[in-house]
């Protein structure tokens, strides 16, 4: 059925409303980009989204309120400003992800990262999702209509998997990975090491062979214990975990506890509060073999090993022959 002018120009305005909220997000306050329109003279959308709803003003006003909630001294008085956000708009995705950040537990934070995507699909609807979720496939990162909600699962993802619910996961990096096969996010490494844990290793050997060309060092360590999974302390095992080393010593070193793992407070990229890529998927976030890196990976692989304390001997023993 063809869409009628009325319903194509409310499917504009509700792409605009949703443009509005990313750009508040982004500029740091409603202010900045109504100046912007004004001076540009490019009112006239607002205009006509505030005559179709009376509830624009509060939803920008609560989105405000996350804003200041950012600047707030205190996680008190930061969870105040988001509960107002919340009252103004109860669908306020960008709220609920805050107070994810600002969870004490985990369980309360996926509580939160779970109603973020509720909120958004609520927003959207389910036809309206479905549609742009299709269309992130062909063209990621396009639709600032989804970048609260795709934000929102990868959270819930990491989470999931930070506190030893594999399967869960697993699931949701599947996803993931159905409408964004590109893996900006670089996920997929988060995947395997799920499969792994939860001894589904056919599936971890076939994510393996559908994208052996990944270089990065966390990659080189999940086939090296992949490998092993199939194989044992064997020949190609071996030869794989040896070439892990050389890719990046250091991640081996802080698995073994050999040496403690240094912080990177300014400088280490922060999950919680994931920017969306602006550079190629090849492109790798630090320096190679860099400890940075061997961080970034141990946070990734760690699971691999707590699951299967033989692996942890094994790598002690080929560390061993490569210090001789």
């Amino acid at each position: 059925m063809e869409s009628t002018p009325l319903a194509e120009r409310q499917r504009s305005l509700e792409q605009f409303r949703h443009l509005l909220f990313h750009l508040q997000m982004e500029c740091g306050s409603i202010h900045d980009f109504f100046r912007f329109f004004k001076e540009e003279n490019s009112l006239k959308h607002f205009d006509a989204l505030k005559d179709l709803d009376p509830n624009l003003m509060p939803q920008l006003l609560a989105r405000e309120y996350v804003l200041e909630a950012r600047r707030m001294p205190s996680v008190p008085k930061a969870k105040k400003h988001l509960e107002t956000a919340l009252l103004l708009d109860p669908h306020c995705a960008e709220a609920c992800m805050e107070l994810a950040s600002l969870s004490d537990t985990a369980e309360a934070a996926m509580m939160w990262y779970q109603r973020s995507m509720e909120a958004c699909e609520k927003s959207l609807g389910k036809d309206q999702l479905f549609r742009l979720l299709s269309d992130f496939k062909l063209n990621p990162w396009k639709q600032v209509e989804l970048h609260t909600w795709v934000k929102a699962k990868v959270n819930l993802a990491e989470t999931l998997y930070r506190t030893g619910f594999y399967e869960t996961a697993a699931h949701h990096f599947q996803e993931l990975l159905e409408i964004n096969p590109m893996d900006d996010l670089q996920l997929r490494p988060y995947l395997l090491i799920c499969l792994l844990c939860e001894n589904r290793i056919a599936e971890a050997e076939a994510l393996h062979k559908d994208f052996s060309y990944d270089g990065s060092a966390t990659w080189y360590y999940c086939r090296a214990f992949l490998r092993y999974r199939l194989e044992g302390a064997a020949k190609r095992s071996d030869r794989l975990l040896l070439r892990a080393f050389k890719r990046n010593l250091w991640v081996a070193v802080y698995l073994l506890g050999l040496e403690e793992m240094p912080e990177f407070k300014a400088k280490e990229r922060k999950r919680e509060q994931r920017d969306f890529p602006n550079v190629a998927p090849q492109q790798q976030p630090f320096r190679e073999g860099s400890r940075q890196e061997a961080v970034e990976c141990v946070k990734c692989i760690a699971p691999a090993l707590y699951e299967n304390r033989s692996i942890i001997n094994w790598m002690w023993e080929r560390l061993k022959e490569v210090a001789v």
